[in-house]
């Protein structure tokens, strides 16, 4: 086993612990919600594993990590500790750090830099394949608004400013893939 690969297995492992327990502790506090949402970003990233092992595509380790950060980030800060709620901060660095990390991953999967040798193309191409990313996120707020009766979305102001920061995520997120050569 390469040192890439048990690094990879170490984080699976890490990130299904840190799942699981935050998994019990949203069922024994009875917040349905969160609940479906650990389980189902849990499936995702497991299909995403799953496709890895079938050589679909092959994710860089550190982008791994990236979007492991993230999620854990926004289900243990963000919901279990309640610091979208409890701060007018929290939600906007989450929007700006969800924006880079999946530009970078996207179009990591994408192989962007095969579309173009053009740094601008490239750009143009990344930077909107991370803001459609974060339009259908806030569509997807927008719609557990309306299903589950959920409180996503507190108001125009709240959506702009999710849009906004999420566009300046995958700005930076976009000049990082024009620079970085592994990507």
């Amino acid at each position: 086993m390469t040192k890439e690969d048990f690094s990879s297995k170490l984080l699976t492992f890490i990130f299904t612990i840190v799942m699981f327990i935050s998994l019990l502790e949203f069922f024994m506090k009875k917040e349905t919600y969160y609940v479906i949402y650990v389980i189902f970003i849990y499936v995702i990233y497991m299909i995403f594993l799953y496709l890895e092992k079938k050589n679909i595509f092959k994710i860089k380790l550190y982008i791994k990590i990236l979007i492991v950060i993230t999620i854990i980030i926004d289900v243990v800060g963000g919901f279990y500790f309640k610091l979208y709620e409890t701060t007018g901060w929290f939600d906007n660095v989450m929007h700006g750090l969800g924006g880079f990390s999946v530009t970078i991953f996207f179009n990591y999967v994408l192989g962007v830099k095969k579309i173009s040798s053009s740094r601008i193309l490239v750009f143009i191409f990344a930077w909107s394949v991370g803001i459609a990313t974060g339009v259908f996120y806030e569509l997807a707020e927008f719609a557990l608004d309306i299903i589950l009766k959920t409180k996503t979305q507190r108001g125009l102001v709240d959506t702009n400013l999710d849009l906004l920061f999420g566009t300046l995520g995958a700005m930076i997120g976009s000049v990082f893939i024009v620079y970085r050569k592994d990507i």
